[in-house]
């Protein structure tokens, strides 16, 4: 039978199918084969044992989980104000692994001292408003939803929780059944776990805590401006075709931003993440 992995722990592993859960474990292949299973995977089983991972569409590595649809980014805009590196950080990933980032701006009864929705709708990005707390275009967003396996992201105190909970009202119950029979506290989740949702399913994740662009086999920044899609109508006018888009002479995309045609925070961002990334390092790529 084939199913997909919605959590794990301890080697035990529960796989949803025809709205059954079994639980499973690995085959011991799998170890020796050095294939690991992450929550998400599409997988074949038997008898209590799955023998088979099904090709991966995407895997996000940390926190790890495979075959999303979607990212849904939650951001506050304001209260606390949204730290647009990070959120920059969080599309570039997303789009390396092969998954469609959404924004979702929270607490719209507040305001939008950095322009957030205008920065990132003008280059393209789907951008919901909604307020968890007055349940502004929940249902918009539930419906974007439907049939698809979406994680959600974000810092710490841009309602993230709140917003899950008015999608779902028993996510909680559901969160707090798991926690206790896995033996931790609600607030203290260490691994993906996926719930059943509108047809497809919703992952409750631990975090975004370490966004570091190695872990997701991001290593050569010279590929890094493919994943700003306003550089797309500057990057084969540059003066140089190796150009890094920083201090080099005739740079278009420094010159589109010095001219306000690309976000200038974006830009800037930019930058800071080619500096991050810094030189290809083949040792690391090998590893």
């Amino acid at each position: 039978m084939e199913g997909i992995v919605i959590r794990g722990l301890g080697g035990l592993y529960e796989v949803f199918r025809d709205g059954q859960i079994y639980e499973c474990r690995g085959r011991g292949g799998l170890k020796r084969d050095r294939n690991i299973l992450y929550v998400g995977d599409q997988v074949e089983f038997s008898d209590g044992v799955i023998t088979k991972i099904l090709p991966r569409r995407n895997v996000l590595p940390r926190p790890a989980v495979a075959n999303i649809d979607q990212l849904v980014i939650v951001v506050a805009l304001t209260d606390p104000l949204p730290n647009l590196y990070t959120l920059d950080k969080l599309t570039v990933i997303a789009r390396h692994c092969g998954v469609s980032p959404i924004l979702v701006l929270n607490k719209t009864d507040l305001e939008d001292p950095l322009s957030v929705r205008d920065i990132y709708s003008s280059i393209g990005y789907p951008c919901f408003s909604v307020c968890a707390k007055t349940g502004e275009n929940v249902d918009t967003l539930r419906a974007l939803m439907k049939d698809k396996i979406s994680a959600f992201a974000g810092l710490s105190g841009v309602g993230k929780s709140t917003l899950m909970n008015a999608l779902a009202p028993d996510f909680l119950r559901q969160t707090g059944e798991i926690s206790r029979k896995l033996q931790r506290g609600r607030h203290t989740t260490r691994a993906v776990e996926l719930y059943p949702f509108e047809g497809g399913f919703l992952a409750d994740t631990p975090g975004f805590s370490e966004l570091e662009f190695a872990p997701c086999g991001l290593y050569d920044r010279s590929f890094l401006s493919d994943y700003f899609p306003e550089f797309e109508p500057y990057l084969g006018e540059c003066y140089f075709r190796d150009c890094a888009h920083g201090k080099e002479k005739g740079c278009s995309v420094r010159a589109a931003a010095d001219e306000g045609k690309i976000p200038r925070s974006r830009y800037e961002n930019y930058l800071r993440m080619y500096e991050e990334i810094g030189p290809l390092r083949l040792w690391e790529v090998a590893k």
